[in-house]
């Protein structure tokens, strides 16, 4: 008896370890690692015309290596004044990216809208821009006012460690869902684009129901943060 009492400790402590060890991985050095092979073979698919490859080598990226990393320390300008500091947030993180560009379409923006009013209190929505402070005035002017807005300006040379971690490595648009420890539950492309400018309703529900089971996940797993192990629920 005493000898399996003590297997399953030692088995508990190494489980224990090897999580917080997970935990201690940050996401830029994740993807630092694997982010040659990802690019090859991103290239590798454009030359063989394997396009429907990209998104599953950027799944396959995120599931197998990004999940479970922690963010880096970010601290990002808030359109409305002062900073945005990442590791002071008390409540999971929607991350979501976009930039003048790319502009996400008026029913994925008022999906954003609904969710940060309907989990207003329980998350934090924020949209970064990758902008300067002057477009990103005139861009943001469909957000709710419960949507934190940031902007990076990559014009200005600063925050280039940013930029190249998190815009140039998995490109825009892509949506990180963040634990309030700041660890990476999920990350996605976000919101669909317009297939039908006559299905408006539909393409509404659509990315409603995209964001909004990834925001129930992320508060599923939040309750598990407490336990030494978290249990991966995929």
């Amino acid at each position: 008896m005493l000898r399996v009492f003590t297997y399953l400790l030692m088995l508990n402590l190494t489980l224990a370890t090897y999580a917080q060890g997970k935990q201690a991985l940050l996401f830029s050095d994740v993807i630092s690692d694997n982010l040659e092979n990802y690019v090859q073979s991103c290239q590798q698919a454009v030359r063989d015309k394997d396009y429907e490859q990209l998104p599953l080598l950027f799944n396959t990226l995120v599931q197998d290596h990004l999940k479970g990393t922690k963010l880096d320390e970010l601290r990002m300008e808030l359109l409305d004044g002062g900073v945005m500091d990442f590791s002071k947030l008390e409540r999971p993180v929607l991350l979501t990216t976009t930039a003048s560009w790319y502009i996400k379409n008026d029913e994925e923006i008022e999906a954003i809208n609904t969710l940060a009013s309907e989990f207003a209190g329980k998350i934090d929505v924020v949209v970064l821009f990758w902008d300067s402070k002057r477009t990103v005035k005139v861009l943001s002017k469909k957000y709710h006012d419960k949507v934190k807005i940031v902007y990076v300006d990559e014009s200005l040379n600063i925050n280039n460690e940013i930029i190249n971690t998190y815009k140039h490595a998995l490109g825009i648009p892509a949506t990180f869902y963040i634990s309030s420890e700041r660890k990476i539950v999920d990350i996605n492309r976000g919101g669909l684009v317009k297939f039908n400018t006559e299905r408006q309703e539909e393409l509404y529900a659509a990315n409603y129901h995209t964001f909004h089971k990834h925001i129930v996940k992320l508060l599923l797993k939040e309750q598990l943060l407490d336990n030494t192990i978290l249990t991966d629920t995929d």
